[in-house]
C-alpha cells in the first residue's frame, strides 16, 4: 500500500510539472495574454524569412517565418516575427494579430482555441487520472 501511495504522489507531481513545462514550450502564457485583453490590429507582412532544418526522420523541411508590422491602439508601430503561424502570408498581405497592451511584441496571428487556453489543465488532468488509476491497480495487486 505504501508503494502505491508513493507512486501516486510522485506521478501527480510529475503530471503537474509536465503540464507546466509543455504549456511554457507551447508559449501558452504569452498566447493567453494576447487573447485575454482582446486587442486586435491589422498587420502587414513585410518579409518572409526561410529556414531549412531536419524533421525527426532526417528529412529536410523548410520553415517560413513572416515578419509582421502593425500599429497598436496607442499609435506605436510594432514589428514581430511570427513563429507559430499556421498560415504564412505573402509579402504585402494583411492579417489580424491579437496582442496585449503590456507586451505587443508577444502578438500572434493564431486565434484562441480551447486546447491552447486550457493546455496546462488538460495535461495535468490526464496525468492525474492515469496516476490514480495506476496507483489503484498497484494497491490492489500488492
Amino acid at each position: 500500500m505504501v508503494i502505491a501511495v508513493v507512486f501516486l504522489v510522485v506521478s501527480l507531481g510529475a503530471s503537474v510539472i509536465y503540464g507546466r513545462l509543455l504549456d511554457r514550450q507551447l508559449k501558452g502564457p504569452q498566447l493567453r495574454a494576447a487573447w485575454a485583453e482582446g486587442h486586435t490590429a491589422e498587420a502587414r507582412c513585410t518579409a518572409v524569412r526561410t529556414e531549412e532544418g531536419q524533421d525527426a526522420e532526417g528529412g529536410f523541411v523548410t520553415y517560413e517565418y513572416p515578419t509582421l508590422e502593425f500599429r497598436t491602439a496607442d499609435g506605436r508601430t510594432v514589428s514581430i516575427e511570427e513563429r507559430q503561424s499556421r498560415h504564412v502570408p505573402a509579402e504585402g498581405e494583411f492579417v489580424t494579430v491579437h496582442y496585449s497592451a503590456r507586451n505587443p511584441e508577444g502578438a500572434t496571428t493564431r486565434a484562441a482555441s480551447f486546447g491552447m487556453l486550457h493546455a496546462r489543465a488538460l495535461i495535468t488532468g490526464v496525468g492525474a487520472v492515469l496516476a490514480v488509476a495506476i496507483a489503484s491497480a498497484l494497491a490492489l495487486m500488492v
